[in-house]
C-alpha cells in the first residue's frame, strides 16, 4: 500500500508591502517557523514586516497643573468685567438717548419698543439679567429694528451666559454667546467668552476664531494673547503661536503652560537641543512635573535617544500613574526594541486609563501577538475593531492570530474582510491560506469530505486570483500547490510549486511539497531527488528525512532508509519510532508529524531554519 504523507508544520512569511492600486509587490523579509496549525505546511503573508514598527501617539501639550489654567481665566474674566463695564456706561447713555426719542415718538408700537428698552436697560444695570432679557425681546418684536434694543439684548445675553458658564466653562453657555454676537458684531465680552467656552471643550479651531474676533474688536484684550498662542500651539501652527506668545510674555502674562507650549514649538521647528536645555531648567525647579518630564521624554524619542526616553516617561508615569499618552510612548519604545514583556503592562495601562483608545488596544494586540498569547490577541483585537472597521492589516493579523487557536471559522471570516477591504494579491493568498488550514483542520477532526472538500475549493479559488493578480508572489504559488497537493490535483501542485521555486530557488518547504506531489502521482524517482535536495539543504530537517526515509523504502532500497532513520534517531527519537513502524508496515507518521515541531538550526546563508 502507497501511504501519502502530507509536510505538518505550518509557516509564516513576512513580507514588506509596497501598493500600487490592486497589484501588491512583495518583498521577503524573513520565515518564521510556526508551530502545526493544521496538518499542512502553509505560508501566512503579513501586510507589511512582521515586526514592522509601531508609531509614537501625537505629543500632546500638557498644563503644569490646573493653577495656571486658572491664574490665565480670572485674568481673562477681569479684562472681560472691565470690557462688560465700558459697554454698561455706554447703555446708560443709550437709557437717556432712548427717553428721549420715547418722548419725542408718536407712532404708539415705537414708543412701546422705546418704553420697554429704557425698562430693559435700568434693569441690567440693577442686574435682573431675566428682567431685562425679557423686556429687551419685547422691545424687538415692537420694533426689529431697534439698534439699543439689541445692543442691550446682547448685554444682558453675555452677561447670563457667563453665569451660566460658570468656573467649568459649561457648554450649555455656547447658545446665549452665539446669539449675543449675531445681535451685537462688537461685543468682544461674546467672543472672548465663547473663546473660553469653545478651548475647554476641545473645539480649538473655534476657539481661534473666537478670540481672534474679540481682539479685532478691541485690541488691548491682552489677556487673551495666552490662550490664543496656546491654542495656535495645538493646532501645530509655531508661527502664530510663537507670536502671540510672545506678545503674552511682553504684556506681563507667562506661565509653565507658555513655556511648555514654546518647548513644543522648538521641537517641531528642529530645535531640540534648545528645546531639551529649557526642559532641564524647567525640572531643575520642578522636578514633579510629569509633564515636563513627557515632553522631554517625547523629543529624547523623536531624536533616536531611546533609553534616555525611557528614562523620562518612566519619570513621568512615576509621577502621574494616569498620564496614558506618556505609557502609550512607552509601550512604542519597548516593542520597537522587541521587548515585548515590558511593551505589555505599558499598553495595558493605556487601554485601563483610556477604554476607547483604539490604537492602544491594536498595538496591546500585536503585542500578544509577538508574545505567541494568541487567545489574549484575539481579545485585544476584538477591542480594537470598533476604531479600526476599515483597516485591513487589523483584520489580517487578527484571522492569523484566531488560526493560531484554532478558530478556523472565525480566522476566514477575519481574512475574508481584509480581502474586501484590500483584494490584493496578498489578501486573496492570505484567504487561501485560512480556507486550506481550516479544511486541514477539519479533515483531522473528521468532519464529512464534502465540507473540507468545499474549504479547499475556495481556497484555491482565492489563491488562483491572488496567482493572477501577481504571478511573483512566490507565498500565492506555494500555497496553491499546497491546497492542489491536498485536493489531488498533482498536477497542478506541481506546476504551481515549480513556480513558486522559480522565484526562490532551493525554497525547502517548497521542495518538500513538490517531493509530495510526485509521490501522489507515484512517480518516486523525481519524489526521491526533491527529498534529497531538502536533506542537502536543510540536514536537520525531521520531517524531510521522514519523507527520504519513507521514499528510500518504498524504492525498495532498505539500507539508506535505515541510514535516514539512523540519523533521524538524533534529532527527534519520537519520530524515529514512528518512521521505523512505517517500515514494518504497521503505522503511518502523520500524527507524530502534526504534533511535533521541528528544533534545527540555521542553514547557512538563510535566516532562518525549515521545519514541515
Amino acid at each position: 500500500m502507497l501511504f501519502t504523507i502530507r509536510t505538518s508544520a505550518s509557516f509564516l512569511l513576512i513580507l514588506s508591502i509596497l501598493s500600487t492600486g490592486l497589484v501588491v509587490d512583495v518583498k521577503a523579509n524573513d520565515l518564521v517557523p510556526e508551530s502545526d496549525l493544521s496538518g499542512g505546511a502553509s505560508v501566512f503573508i503579513f501586510r507589511g514586516s512582521r515586526k514592522r514598527p509601531q508609531e509614537r501617539g501625537a505629543v500632546r501639550s500638557f498644563s503644569s497643573g490646573g493653577g495656571s489654567v486658572n491664574v490665565r481665566r480670572e485674568r481673562v474674566k477681569n479684562q472681560i468685567a472691565v470690557n462688560r463695564k465700558k459697554k454698561a456706561d455706554a447703555a446708560k447713555g443709550r437709557a437717556a438717548a432712548v427717553a428721549r426719542r420715547r418722548a419725542a415718538e408718536r407712532n404708539r408700537k415705537l414708543r412701546l419698543s422705546n418704553t420697554l428698552t429704557a425698562t430693559a436697560e435700568k434693569q441690567l444695570a440693577e442686574g435682573n439679567l431675566a428682567g431685562a432679557t425679557v423686556n429687551f425681546r419685547e422691545a424687538l418684536k415692537a420694533n426689529p429694528n431697534n439698534a439699543d434694543a439689541k445692543l442691550g439684548l446682547s448685554d444682558a445675553l453675555t452677561a447670563t451666559g457667563i453665569t451660566m458658564a460658570g468656573d467649568v466653562q459649561n457648554d450649555f453657555a455656547v447658545s446665549y454667546f452665539e446669539e449675543a454676537v449675531k445681535l451685537d458684531p462688537k461685543n468682544g465680552s461674546a467672543f472672548a467668552k465663547l473663546g473660553e467656552i469653545h478651548d475647554a471643550n476641545g473645539r480649538t479651531s473655534q476657539a481661534i476664531d473666537a478670540y481672534e474676533n474679540a481682539l479685532k474688536i478691541d485690541p488691548e484684550f491682552s489677556s487673551l494673547y495666552m490662550p490664543l498662542g496656546l491654542a495656535y500651539a495645538q493646532e501645530g501652527k509655531s508661527t502664530e503661536a510663537e507670536s502671540y506668545l510672545g506678545k503674552a510674555k511682553a504684556a506681563g502674562f507667562d506661565s509653565p503652560e507658555a513655556q511648555m507650549a514654546r518647548i513644543m514649538i522648538m521641537s517641531k521647528q528642529g530645535r531640540d537641543a534648545e528645546a531639551l536645555a529649557m526642559l532641564d531648567e524647567m525640572l531643575r525647579s520642578e522636578p514633579q512635573n510629569a509633564a515636563a518630564h513627557y515632553q522631554k521624554a517625547a523629543i529624547l524619542s523623536k531624536t533616536n535617544q531611546a533609553d534616555k526616553a525611557v528614562a523620562s516617561y518612566r519619570d513621568a508615569v512615576a509621577i502621574d500613574p494616569n498620564m496614558a499618552a506618556a505609557w502609550f510612548d512607552l509601550g512604542v519604545i519597548y516593542y520597537n526594541q522587541e521587548k515585548y514583556a515590558d511593551a505589555l503592562p505599558a499598553y495595558q495601562n493605556v487601554v485601563k486609563i483610556e477604554p476607547e483608545n483604539y490604537k492602544a488596544h491594536a498595538n496591546l494586540a500585536s503585542t500578544f501577538r509577538q508574545l505567541e498569547r494568541f487567545a489574549e490577541a484575539n481579545a485585544a483585537y476584538k477591542a480594537a475593531e470598533p476604531g479600526n472597521k476599515n483597516n485591513p492589516d487589523l483584520y489580517s493579523e487578527w484571522g492569523y492570530c484566531l488560526g493560531k487557536t484554532n478558530e478556523w471559522e472565525k480566522s476566514t471570516a477575519r481574512l475574508n474582510t481584509a480581502r474586501e477591504l484590500s483584494p490584493n494579491a496578498v489578501d486573496n493568498s492570505n484567504a487561501g491560506w485560512g480556507y486550506y488550514n481550516a479544511a486541514r483542520h477539519d479533515r483531522a477532526n473528521n468532519v464529512p469530505p464534502a465540507e473540507t472538500t468545499a474549504k479547499l475549493e475556495l481556497g484555491k479559488q482565492y489563491l488562483e486570483t491572488a496567482v493572477q493578480q501577481d504571478p511573483k508572489l512566490d507565498a500565492a504559488q506555494f500555497n496553491l500547490g499546497a491546497t492542489k497537493n491536498s485536493m489531488g490535483d498533482y498536477e497542478g501542485a506541481k506546476a504551481a510549486l515549480n513556480a513558486a521555486l522559480a522565484l526562490r530557488s532551493d525554497w525547502v518547504i517548497a521542495l518538500n511539497q513538490l517531493g509530495l506531489a510526485y509521490r501522489g502521482s507515484n512517480d518516486l524517482s523525481n519524489a526521491l531527488a526533491q527529498f534529497q535536495r531538502v536533506s542537502t539543504l536543510d540536514a536537520n530537517n525531521a520531517f524531510g528525512l521522514v519523507n527520504l526515509g519513507e521514499v528510500y523504502h518504498l524504492t525498495g532500497n532498505k539500507k539508506e532508509a535505515k541510514k535516514v532513520q539512523d540519523r533521524l534517531k538524533k534529532i527527534n527519537p519520537a519520530l524515529a519510532n514512528q518512521l521505523n513502524s512505517f517500515f514494518s508496515g504497521k503505522a503511518v507518521v502523520d500524527d507524530a508529524k502534526r504534533k511535533i515541531e521541528s528544533k534545527v538550526p540555521k542553514v547557512p546563508g538563510i535566516r532562518f531554519p525549515f521545519n514541515y
